[in-house]
């Protein structure tokens, strides 16, 4: 298995989302003449957005070896050994040409970790995926027939 690192296909878009909504507060606070209550509401949601944008921005998962971890605000939340990897399910749909994958991998202790093209990149979660295969955690591919 690979060591690599799988981050938030749109991580970019939430980085820039956030400069833009703390700069639209910070253009409201210097140039717009506010009632106070409007300009703390404003801040506040501000800060939301940057805690909600962060999240998704500093959300990665690191693929080992040994483990795979799972860590966000720099901080590392989950990690899952992959010899303690019990279950292993792969959930791939094309609804009208748009591909989605769900990998869900568990242990007997009971720790789930879940990694989905929600987030992620598509092809990430395949490659893992196919990583998996590789290990016997995963049963083979199915083959489509065309």
């Amino acid at each position: 298995m690979l060591k690599r690192t799988i981050r938030p296909a749109n991580a970019m878009l939430y980085a820039s989302s956030v400069l833009l909504i703390i700069a639209a507060t910070i253009y409201c606070a210097v140039y717009k003449e506010l009632p106070a209550w409007q300009l703390w509401g404003a801040v506040a949601l501000s800060v939301a957005a940057t805690v909600w944008g962060l999240y998704y921005v500093t959300l990665c998962y690191r693929i080992s070896a040994e483990a795979i971890t799972r860590c966000v605000y720099l901080h590392r939340t989950h990690s899952l050994p992959i010899k303690d990897i019990t279950q292993a399910s792969l959930d791939e749909t094309d609804a009208n040409g748009i591909a989605s994958c769900h990998l869900t991998l568990s242990t007997a202790a009971g720790i789930t970790l879940r990694l989905s093209s929600d987030v992620l990149n598509v092809d990430d979660v395949q490659e893992l995926a196919e990583d998996l295969r590789a290990l016997g955690l995963l049963p083979p591919a199915e083959k489509k027939e065309e």
